[in-house]
C-alpha cells in the first residue's frame, strides 16, 4: 500500500483527504494499522494538489488528520 494523504475535515458519513496523489474511484482506503475505512468515491480541486472524497461507515471525527494508504 502506498501512503495517499491527510485526513483534513469530515461531514457525516464522508471524509476529504488531501492528497497528491489521484486514485481511480472506487479505490478502498486504509488506515495505518491497515483497517478498512472506507472507498474513494469522488475527487475535486486543482490539478497540483486534489482532494479525494471518501465514503466511511467509522466515526469520522476520531479520522481527522491521520494518514491514509490505498
Amino acid at each position: 500500500m502506498r501512503k495517499l494523504g491527510r485526513i483534513v475535515s469530515k461531514e457525516k458519513k464522508k471524509i476529504v483527504l488531501k492528497t497528491d496523489k489521484l486514485v481511480k474511484i472506487g479505490t478502498e482506503v486504509y488506515d495505518e494499522s491497515e483497517r478498512h475505512i472506507g472507498t474513494v468515491i469522488d475527487y475535486f480541486g486543482p490539478v497540483n494538489g486534489p482532494y479525494l472524497l471518501i465514503s466511511t461507515t467509522k466515526d469520522a471525527e476520531k479520522l481527522i488528520g491521520r494518514e491514509i494508504y490505498g
